[in-house]
């Protein structure tokens, strides 16, 4: 028998009340387990297995009409929005809208690496400006890309407000 064949047939060594059990006495299993948590051998990997799991879309091509009915719908906010008062404060609460908007997410579109990514989100609230120069709305003090505009509906709706 080799001398590592007897050391699988040895027994665990027990230590009641000699020296080396006064100096380590026995630890819980919950605390040994603690020694061992700090250890991540697959440091980030936790992280980029959520972000796989987060569901996002490629932007949606509009078709020409949609395209069309989108514009008339703009127009007809401008030409609405121009009759409010000049006052940015004195705006709040007259015109009340929501649009459908694309919200790019930066990490998903790195992490994929297959073009711009993001999700869709009803925002509503008060349009405080309209600037026709950068191409952008102000939607309760957010700046919103007009052309990442996919609907536009007056009124407050029974929307999620951002």
């Amino acid at each position: 028998m080799t001398d590592y064949q007897a050391l699988k047939k040895q027994h665990r060594p027990i230590h009641n009340g000699d020296p080396f059990s006064l100096r380590h006495p026995k630890m819980a299993r919950g605390n040994r387990a603690k020694l061992f948590a700090p250890f991540d051998a697959l440091a980030g990997f936790d992280e980029s297995m959520d972000a796989e799991t987060v569901l996002t879309v490629h932007p949606a091509e509009l078709s020409e009409d949609m395209k069309k009915e989108l514009d008339e719908k703009l127009a007809l906010l401008v030409r609405r929005f121009e009759k409010l008062p000049k006052k940015r404060l004195d705006r709040k609460g007259l015109l009340q809208i929501s649009v459908l908007y694309f919200e790019e997410d930066a990490q998903q579109t790195l992490l994929k690496n297959d073009g711009v990514r993001g999700n869709y989100r009803w925002i509503s609230g008060d349009l405080l400006d309209i600037d026709s120069v950068r191409k952008t709305i102000c939607l309760n003090g957010r700046n919103l890309d007009i052309s990442r505009i996919y609907a536009i509906e007056t009124g407050q709706q029974s929307r999620v407000t951002l």
